[in-house]
């Protein structure tokens, strides 16, 4: 009963704040996505994206309910069905929950973006599963209304076809290396969560996050020790203390 008097509370207090994202002021990608919401507006979105690793969620949704803070969560087919628990926890908790494909493919080149790697039908069922499983578990059709790409990776044609599904395609604000948080020691590419926590920092002190649309993993490689998403309570104290509030798509 605690739990559930405490999920509510946190739902009203999500719900009170909540405004529809404002797409007519929102940055785009040379692709169409919207990667960036109304830069007059002092707000971040924190975005979660799911498929094979979660071992940081409930820590993650502990922290959001602690901390009073709304977050998106995008999430693949496979996950929604290995863990309803959770989909259901994450809804139920006033959190906005989409798709992130069912199969987690990959939709197109990495060097040459216009080829794609599946086809359209594909990539229409890809988006469909995922939906209908989250469906299944009682999230309302009609408010799955943003969408992620898999590996925040796509091209004009896939852009397309999600726009004429009905959904509004979204993707995380570069600048920050947020999205790097999935790297492993061996990879050319790491990034230590100290290095991702200053560059965060140094990109609001110098530009500003207004607006920004934040990805965080909830799970990655277990060669990865260094998980950004236990800095979750500093990033967030951090926001707050420069006058940001946080939102949810809506």
């Amino acid at each position: 009963m605690r739990n559930s008097f405490f999920i509510l509370c946190f739902l009203s207090f999500s719900r009170l704040f909540a405004q529809p994202y404002d797409t007519a002021h929102a940055l785009k990608e040379p692709q169409g996505a919207f990667y960036r919401a109304d830069t007059s507006a002092r707000v971040i979105y924190l975005n979660f994206t799911a498929h094979e690793f979660m071992e940081g969620l409930p820590f993650v949704a502990r922290v959001l309910d602690s901390m009073k803070v709304p977050a998106s969560f995008f999430l693949t087919g496979d996950f929604v069905r290995k863990e309803p628990g959770w989909v259901k926890k994450l809804s139920g908790a006033g959190h906005y929950v989409g798709p992130h494909s069912d199969k987690h493919l990959l939709y197109c080149d990495w060097t040459k973006r216009d080829s794609l790697l599946e086809s359209i039908s594909i990539i229409r069922k890809d988006l469909e599963d995922n939906v209908e499983a989250l469906v299944r578990l009682g999230i309302n059709r009609a408010a799955i209304r943003f969408f992620m790409p898999p590996y925040e990776w796509y091209n004009r044609d896939v852009f397309e076809l999600v726009k004429d599904m009905g959904y509004v395609m979204v993707n995380f604000s570069p600048g920050t290396s947020s999205n790097a948080d999935y790297t492993t020691p061996d990879m050319k590419n790491y990034l230590s969560s100290d290095t991702i926590m200053q560059r965060i920092m140094r990109f609001d002190q110098t530009r500003g996050m207004n607006g920004f649309h934040l990805l965080i993993h909830v799970g990655t490689d277990p060669a990865r020790t260094d998980k950004l998403y236990k800095r979750l309570p500093e990033l967030i104290a951090y926001f707050r203390s420069r006058g940001y509030r946080f939102a949810r798509f809506e």
